[in-house]
This record gives C-alpha cells, sequence and structure tokens, in this order.
C-alpha cells in the first residue's frame, strides 16, 4: 500500500511538472510545425487559451532569433515565403480597409485585443489553412469564405530577427 501511494505520488509530481512545462520546450514543437529550426530562439511571450468548445481558442507565441549563430533558413518547401504578404494575411495580421460596391469594408485584423506585430518590412511568412474544406492548405484565398477559422500563421521579421507565431481555431 505505502509502495503505491509513493509511486502514485511520483506520477503526479511527474505529471504537474509536464504540465506546467518550460515555455523554451514550444521551440521544438513550433521548429517541427513551421519546418525550421528554432533551438537558438528566446521565447518572449507565450499563451494558449484552446480549450474552449471543440478546441476553440487561440495562441500566440513571440520567439526572439536576435543573437542567434544563424538565422532559420525559411524555404518554400516548408512553406515560408517572403513579404510582402498577400492580402488575405494582411487581414489577418494588420487588418485592412478595401472598397466594396456597397463602400469602404473593413477586415481584420484577427489577432487577439490587446496583440499587435510591428509593420514588417522585409521577412517571410507562413501560412496553414486546417480548415477541414480547405482545398491547399497553404494558400489563403479562401481563408475568409468559410464562417469558422482554423489556421497557423507565423511572420518574420528580418529587421528585429523576432519571429511571431499564431493559431486561430474557432
Amino acid at each position: 500500500m505505502k509502495r503505491g501511494l509513493v509511486i502514485l505520488g511520483l506520477l503526479c509530481t511527474l505529471t504537474l511538472s509536464a504540465c506546467a512545462g518550460d515555455p523554451q520546450g514550444t521551440l521544438g514543437e513550433l521548429s517541427t510545425t513551421l519546418g525550421i529550426d528554432l533551438a537558438q530562439g528566446t521565447v518572449q511571450e507565450a499563451w494558449d487559451d484552446h480549450g474552449g468548445f471543440h478546441g476553440d481558442g487561440a495562441r500566440w507565441v513571440v520567439i526572439s532569433l536576435a543573437g542567434t549563430d544563424q538565422a532559420p533558413a525559411f524555404s518554400q518547401e516548408a512553406g515560408w515565403y517572403a513579404t510582402p504578404l498577400p492580402e488575405e494575411l494582411e487581414a489577418v495580421w494588420y487588418g485592412l480597409t478595401r472598397e466594396t460596391d456597397q463602400g469602404e469594408e473593413s477586415v481584420g485584423p484577427y489577432l487577439p485585443e490587446g496583440v499587435s506585430v510591428p509593420q514588417v518590412e522585409s521577412g517571410y511568412y507562413f501560412f496553414q489553412d486546417r480548415h477541414r474544406e480547405a482545398e491547399d492548405p497553404g494558400d489563403p484565398s479562401n481563408l475568409f469564405s468559410r464562417n469558422a477559422y482554423n489556421f497557423t500563421a507565423a511572420l518574420y521579421d528580418a529587421g528585429s530577427e523576432t519571429l511571431y507565431y499564431y493559431e486561430l481555431d474557432t
């Protein structure tokens, strides 16, 4: 009985420490998702509020790559493209206003409240549409044609050597 309680106590301790996690552990996961090596980066900010109805929520991570020995290798094979952003991703990160037959229409930004990203003049972007109706997961052109958003977006600012990572599931 005592032995069982000791083992149970150890398992609980290990489970709780794994749940608390080190924000730096995020780097390995994001490296895999984004297809780039972020091991030398430093997590500046990270939070995840998924867990709502059917896993709805957002995940936000800011990683500094300043002072690292090498910049990540951004390749089109991994889904990275040089800026400027396509219109849909401009709307996600910064919002945009466009003319329609009914007048001006404002779209976005789609970032969480209180979050903003400096205008990226030179850098790279990544986009993956995870919606079940997405025909080409790397193409954002149909992003706003559905009622729900399930996507991963990342934006690397070469000037500040900062990577912004955003997941949205509605």
